[in-house]
């Protein structure tokens, strides 16, 4: 989901798929622009060379309140990115309550519950991406309990938490520069 480019390592999760070989799946990347061409023309000679196009699917772009569509339709949303800032994409996928591999940039550690609503990896070596990937496919079915608490474990990352938060701090900072200007003057 979001921008292609050589930061989102998606090279790597495209190489974690022969490890998965055994199992039934398909990759669906949604993304990509204008600016994305030339990774996205790399990334489809990738999949040829690895002989996977079958299982591999480019959707392009889509509109974004289009998106809960496809993470309540996936069985797992992997994010094998070199950096991320926030892991938007982690909390959009577990809010849709489908579980999350990713690797450890950003605040996925903060985000994914290890081994209740996802994985994190230490990188993204394909055979870790893959490693956990059939960890969450082999799971039993996904069932509506299960579907509910992955929702229910971001809930704290909801618009109003978040605003809340973020009236807490400026209070913080808006208190402690009165105190340090009370007592210089």
């Amino acid at each position: 989901m979001g921008r292609i480019d050589p930061l989102k390592g998606i090279d790597k999760l495209i190489q974690a798929l022969p490890y998965l070989r055994h199992m039934p799946l398909r990759l669906v990347i949604i993304g990509g622009g204008e600016h994305s061409r030339r990774e996205i023309e790399q990334l489809r000679k990738l999949v040829r060379d690895l002989k996977i196009q079958n299982p591999v699917t480019f959707l392009g772009l889509v509109k974004h309140e289009q998106l809960p569509h496809f993470y309540n339709a996936a069985d797992a949303c992997v994010v094998p990115s070199y950096y991320e800032s926030s892991g938007l994409v982690a909390l959009e996928s577990l809010a849709c309550g489908t579980p999350v591999v990713a690797t450890d940039v950003g605040n996925h550690k903060g985000i994914i519950r290890e081994g209740e609503t996802g994985y994190v990896i230490k990188d993204n070596t394909p055979h870790l991406i893959a490693d956990k990937i059939a960890l969450l496919l082999s799971r039993p079915g996904p069932d509506t309990k299960s579907a509910r608490l992955i929702r229910a474990s971001v809930n704290k990352f909801g618009w109003s938490n978040i605003a809340e938060a973020v009236v807490r701090d400026c209070q913080v900072v808006l208190a402690n520069y009165l105190s340090y200007h009370k007592v210089v003057a």
